[in-house]
C-alpha cells in the first residue's frame, strides 16, 4: 500500500475491525469546444477518496477531495448517529498486474467534417453550431477489511454536439449527446442531429392516434433506461408479473466487463441477464442490497461519484434478441403509425400508476413508407403493456450515455395511442 492509503486503513481498522472500506480515483481529461472559427482546449484534473464503515450498529460514510481532508470527515461522520444495519459481506479479492493509470489523449477536431455531414444529411437545412469532444481517463483503487485490494483503470471518448435547423421563418435547434467506444461514427452522428434539428420545423403533428410505434436506438435506449429502475428495485409496483413483464422474446442483460474488471465496490464485473424470455430473472444488487435480500452480489455497486455512497444501478445494460432482423424489415412492418426518430422531452415514468408518456418528433408510416415529417406527437398508455408490446428488434445495436450506457437497436412496438 502507499503510505497515504496504508495511514488511512489503519484508522479505519481501528474504528471499525474487518468492516471498512477505502475509495480512491484520480480522473483527467481532454476536453477540445469548436465552433465556426473558435477552438478551446481545456484540461481537467479530479481527485478523490471516500471511506465507509460500519460503527455503532449502522454504516458511516466521508469524504475529501485529498487523502489529508478524509481523517477530519471520518471523525465529523463519527459523531452523526448511524440507523441500524447489518454490514455487508464484503468482497476479498486481489487484482493482478501492473497498477499504471492511462492518460487522457487530446481529442481530434471533427467540426468541419461533422459540419460537412450533417450539412448533406440534412440537404442543407441544418448547421453545426458547436461540438464538445472529450477525452478522459481515470484509476480506481479499493481496498477493505476482509483483504480486497483491487485496482482498475477507464478511458472514454464523449461529447455533446448542438446543431440549429432552419426552413424558411422556422428554426430549432437539436442537441445529441454521444459516446465512442470503437472509434468515431460520424455518419450516425449527422444524422442524430438532422432528425433533432430538421423534422420539428414541420408543421404537421400526429396524424393518427394509434398505430405501430417503430422506434430509432436513441429512443428505444431512453426508454429501457426509464424502465431500469425497476431491475433494481427490492419492493416492486403492484402490476409488475415477473414471469411476463416483456414480451417472451425480449432479454436485458447487463455487463460492464469491457469496461472495468469490478464496480465501485470492488465486487467483480459479470455479465448479468436481467430479462431472460420475457421474464425478470436477475435483479441488479450492491453489497447493501445483497445483504438485505440473502442473495450474492451482482457487482451493480456504482459510485455517481466518490462524493456519496455506491448505491445499486446499472452500468452497461442493453437489448437483446434471439432473431433480430434488418432495420428495412421492420420499417415494411408498420401498416399504419409513427417512427419515432428523438425525444423532444425526457420520458415520464410513473410506476405507481403504471402509466408512461413519451415526447417525440418523427416520421409518419403508411404501408412500410415514409410519409413525412411529424413535428410532435405524444405516445401514452400502460408501462406494462407498452412492455409486453415490444414485437420486433433489428441488428443496429448502439449505446448511448443515459447517465449509464444503454444499448438498444431499432424496435417496433406492435401498438401504441398518439395525440
Amino acid at each position: 500500500m502507499s503510505g497515504e492509503t496504508e495511514r488511512l486503513s489503519e484508522e479505519l481498522e481501528r474504528l471499525a475491525p474487518g468492516q471498512w472500506e477505502l475509495y480512491e480515483k484520480a480522473a483527467e481529461s481532454r476536453e477540445l469546444d469548436s465552433a465556426a472559427g473558435e477552438r478551446a482546449m481545456v484540461s481537467r484534473r479530479d481527485r478523490g477518496w471516500a471511506a465507509r464503515w460500519w460503527a455503532g450498529g449502522g454504516p458511516r460514510f466521508a469524504c475529501g477531495s485529498c487523502a489529508e481532508e478524509l481523517p477530519r470527515a471520518i471523525a465529523e461522520a463519527s459523531r452523526v448517529e448511524a440507523a441500524a444495519e447489518d454490514p455487508p459481506a464484503w468482497p476479498s479479492a486481489k487484482s493482478e498486474g501492473a497498477r499504471t493509470a492511462p492518460e487522457a489523449e487530446p481529442p481530434p477536431d471533427l467540426f468541419e467534417e461533422i459540419q460537412g455531414r450533417l450539412a448533406a444529411e440534412s440537404r442543407g437545412e441544418a448547421a453545426l453550431k458547436r461540438l464538445t469532444l472529450r477525452r478522459g481517463a481515470s484509476s480506481i483503487r479499493i481496498v477493505n477489511g476482509r483483504g480486497l485490494d483491487v485496482f482498475f483503470s477507464t478511458t472514454v471518448y464523449d461529447g455533446i454536439a448542438l446543431a440549429a435547423g432552419r426552413k424558411g421563418a422556422r428554426a430549432c435547434e437539436g442537441r445529441a449527446v454521444f459516446r465512442w467506444d470503437r472509434g468515431p461514427d460520424l455518419d450516425g452522428l449527422a444524422r442524430r442531429l438532422a432528425d433533432r434539428a430538421t423534422l420539428p420545423l414541420s408543421d404537421r403533428g400526429a396524424p393518427i392516434d394509434r398505430g405501430e410505434w417503430l422506434l430509432d436506438p436513441s429512443v428505444a435506449a431512453a426508454l429501457l433506461a426509464a424502465v431500469a429502475p425497476l431491475f433494481c428495485e427490492e419492493t416492486l409496483p403492484k402490476w409488475v408479473h415477473r414471469r411476463d413483464l416483456f414480451s417472451p422474446g425480449v432479454t436485458v442483460v447487463d455487463d460492464a466487463s469491457a469496461d472495468a474488471h469490478y464496480d465501485g465496490e470492488g465486487t467483480a464485473t459479470r455479465r448479468l441477464v436481467v430479462v431472460e424470455g420475457g421474464s425478470l430473472a436477475s435483479p441488479l444488487r450492491d453489497l447493501r442490497s445483497a445483504r438485505r435480500s440473502g442473495s450474492p452480489a451482482t457487482g451493480h455497486g456504482v459510485r455517481a461519484s466518490y462524493r456519496v455512497p455506491p448505491r445499486s444501478g446499472p452500468r452497461r445494460l442493453f437489448f437483446e434478441h434471439g432473431s433480430p432482423a434488418p432495420a428495412r424489415e421492420l420499417l415494411a412492418r408498420v401498416r399504419r403509425g409513427l417512427f419515432a426518430a428523438a425525444l423532444t422531452a425526457p420520458a415520464r415514468f410513473d410506476f405507481e400508476r403504471d402509466r408512461y408518456e413519451v415526447e417525440f418528433t418523427g416520421i409518419v408510416v403508411f404501408g412500410g413508407r415514409a410519409e413525412g415529417a411529424v413535428a410532435g406527437a405524444l405516445a401514452k398508455g400502460r408501462i406494462s403493456q407498452l412492455l409486453r408490446r415490444l414485437a420486433a428488434f433489428s441488428t443496429d445495436r448502439q449505446f448511448f450515455p443515459m447517465p449509464f450506457l444503454v444499448g438498444a437497436p431499432t424496435v417496433l412496438v406492435e401498438r401504441s395511442e398518439f395525440e
